[in-house]
């Protein structure tokens, strides 16, 4: 237990050596609680750091470095993690090691994380005027892009109606209507924070040594240990308001038919693993019962799949129907969840599950990418959870575990986007 604290005190440098890969990935995590009032900025923040440096002050003479790097490439976005706000940072280049000329590339390649996360183009205690209009021109495009993409609309009205003004029910991008409070001024704000604030944890996946890699980044970066604690999303609703139905109206060709449960579980608890199980029997896959029972059986949607946010506890039922259907589709799919509750489905389609989801989890360590996304979740963990170990717990699901999950799972909001003139 001493040795735990211990590690937990150490900053969160994970280094993955593997020879799979002929490049080497090095991703920065910057963690912020989430909140309304800063997503909007950082998310214009985590563009602007992969635009240009002081070194490197235009687009052109940025994209010339990353050439010189042997095309290396550098990117930038936001996302939500749990209650967490995340920039990640992400620079991939071709691994010295399977080159003719023995060129320190990865040395190079941190030498550039440290110029763009360090020496951003700042003047005056501002960004550069240019720049920032050019990202929230940018910013401002993509989020109305949303309000004509009828499936993602519909998706945030159900986060909206199930978790209210928190923070968590909006894409990890921002708001439409905070960009114009964001000035080159602010963001030097929170560009400010993110260094002396955030939570850091930084990862690397390629060929090479960790102890060598690991001092490097300690002496180049300013890395400290992990200290913020996540809590669990609270949705809006006591149970016994529960479960509500909203209808929306819109133009729209086919109705959006979405519904969220609460499930008493989430990373890091024993159940987790039966809820991505049953995740995978109930709508999380092509052999799922949603999609060959409501779908192709019964035609009732155009499209039907299931997600979980398993850090928080919530699985989403997203589907797309005929507008004159969506009263049946909807029963439907609460009588199939309402079988799983009674016991309803077969071993024969667990053991499938299982076998997809380890099937799934031994791919992902085909791709870098996925390799880094699975090692950040283990920081919700006491200690790092095993490839093996995941096997393990995935087969150990049993019927009775998801009879018992789904029975203490609650039905919490049922929301349809639809065209007026025929809702009656």
């Amino acid at each position: 237990m001493n040795k735990q604290l211990e590690s937990k005190k150490e900053p969160r440098i994970k280094v993955m050596p593997t020879d799979k890969f002929k490049t080497t990935l090095v991703t920065f995590k910057f963690m912020a609680p989430l909140d309304e009032e800063t997503m909007t900025s950082r998310s214009l923040l985590s563009k602007l750091l992969v635009r240009a440096t002081k070194k490197w002050p235009t687009d052109k003479a940025f994209n010339r470095k990353l050439s010189e790097l042997y095309g290396a490439y550098v990117n930038s976005f936001v996302t939500k993690f749990k209650d967490k706000h995340v920039i990640t940072l992400t620079l991939e280049l071709v691994n010295e090691r399977y080159l003719k000329h023995k060129d320190p590339l990865f040395d190079e390649g941190l030498a550039l994380l440290k110029e763009i996360i360090y020496n951003p183009i700042v003047e005056d205690g501002k960004f550069n005027e240019t720049f920032v209009q050019q990202e929230k021109t940018l910013l401002k495009k993509k989020l109305e892009a949303v309000n004509d993409n009828k499936s993602q609309l519909a998706f945030l009205k159900l986060m909206e109606n199930m978790f209210g003004n928190q923070p968590y029910s909006y894409l990890a991008s921002g708001l439409s209507e905070n960009i114009p409070k964001v000035t080159p001024e602010s963001l030097y704000h929170t560009y400010q924070s993110m260094l002396e604030n955030d939570d850091c944890a930084v990862y690397v996946v390629g060929n090479v040594d960790t102890n060598i890699v690991t001092e490097k980044i300690k002496n180049m970066f300013n890395i400290q240990p992990l200290t913020q604690v996540s809590h669990v999303i609270q949705a809006q609703h006591s149970e016994n308001e529960l479960p509500q139905t909203i209808i929306e109206y819109d133009d729209l060709d086919q109705a959006k038919l979405n519904i969220g449960f609460r499930f008493p579980t989430y990373y890091g608890r024993p159940d987790y693993y039966t809820f991505v199980v049953f995740n995978t029997m109930f709508g999380g896959d092509p052999s799922s019962v949603l999609f060959n029972e409501v779908r192709e059986k019964q035609s009732l949607t155009y499209s039907i799949h299931s997600q979980i946010d398993g850090k928080n506890g919530y699985m989403f039922v997203l589907s797309g129907v005929a507008v004159e259907k969506y009263e049946l589709a909807k029963e439907t799919i609460i009588d199939e969840f309402k079988k799983f509750q009674n016991g309803e489905f077969t071993e024969e389609k667990l053991e499938l599950a299982k076998k997809i989801l380890i099937s799934q989890r031994n791919e992902s360590q085909d791709r870098p990418k996925s390799m880094v996304e699975i090692a950040h979740n283990q920081i919700l963990l006491p200690e790092d959870l095993t490839n093996g170990n995941y096997g393990q717990k995935i087969h150990e699901v049993t019927k009775e575990d998801i009879i018992n999950l789904t029975q203490r799972a609650i039905l919490d909001t049922v929301y349809v986007l639809t065209k007026e003139d025929e809702a009656e």
